[in-house]
C-alpha cells in the first residue's frame, strides 16, 4: 500500500529516449533500504525539444543533456568513457583500444536522436571534427545499433549506453584516449529536499 504522504514519494522524470542501467541498481537500494516509499517514474522523449518546466509534476529529472531550468539544480551524476561498438566480425577487435586513425577508416553510423547529447561534441572533438565526413545518420540509436550489428559500420557512444546491445551480434571496445564524460544528469530543484528526497539524492551519487 502506498502512503498519501508527499514525502512518501519520489518522483523522477527520465528525459530522453535512454535509461541509464544504473537507475535500476538505484531504485533497488532505495527499495531494499525505504520499501514503503514509492518511486514514480515518467518519460520525455522528443529529442528534439527541451522538456517544459516540470512545475510540481516531479521531484527529480535524469538526463543525458545538461538541461538549465531557472530555479533547479543540474548536476553530473555518473561518468563513463567513450567506446566504440562493431560487429562482432570486425578486424578491429583486434585492439584493446581503437584508435582514432582507426575510427576514421569506417563508416561511422550515428543517431539524429542523440544528435543534442554532449558526448556526440566531445566526440567530434576528439576527432577534430574530422568524425563528420565519415558519419551516416539516421533515426534512432536503436536503429544504429542494428546496422552495426549487420556490419554496415561502427558507432561511437558512452560504453554504458553500448553494452545492452552485445546480445544482438554487437561488440564493444573502448577508444583510445578518450576522456571522461558526464554520462547522466541528476535535476533537482534550489528548495531544500525532504528527508526522504535527500536520501534518495545520495543513494544516486553512491552507485556508479
Amino acid at each position: 500500500m502506498v502512503s498519501s504522504d508527499v514525502t512518501a514519494e519520489i518522483r523522477m522524470a527520465v528525459l530522453g529516449e535512454w535509461v541509464p542501467p544504473q537507475l535500476a541498481s538505484v531504485l533497488a537500494l532505495q527499495r531494499a533500504e525505504e520499501p514503503d516509499t514509492h518511486v514514480a517514474l515518467a518519460g520525455w522523449t522528443d529529442p528534439g525539444r527541451a522538456p517544459e518546466l516540470p512545475g510540481d509534476s516531479f521531484d527529480f529529472a535524469l538526463s543525458a543533456t545538461e538541461w538549465q531550468w531557472p530555479g533547479w539544480i543540474c548536476e553530473p551524476l555518473w561518468h563513463d568513457t567513450l567506446a566504440v561498438a562493431m560487429t562482432k566480425r570486425s578486424h578491429l577487435l583486434a585492439y584493446r583500444e581503437v584508435p582514432c586513425q582507426e575510427v576514421l577508416k569506417q563508416s561511422v553510423i550515428c543517431s539524429q536522436s542523440t544528435a543534442h547529447e554532449p558526448w556526440r561534441m566531445t566526440a567530434q572533438r576528439v576527432f577534430d571534427g574530422m568524425l563528420q565526413e565519415r558519419e551516416q545518420t539516421v533515426a534512432t540509436f536503436d536503429v544504429a545499433m542494428t546496422l552495426v550489428g549487420a556490419g554496415y559500420g561502427i558507432a561511437i557512444a558512452p560504453a554504458a549506453r553500448l553494452t545492452g546491445y552485445l546480445h544482438r551480434g554487437v561488440a564493444v571496445r573502448p577508444l583510445a584516449g578518450a576522456p571522461t564524460i558526464v554520462m547522466a544528469y541528476l535535476l533537482r530543484r534550489i528548495a531544500s529536499l525532504s528527508d526522504t528526497q535527500a536520501r534518495f539524492a545520495r543513494r544516486a551519487r553512491l552507485v556508479s
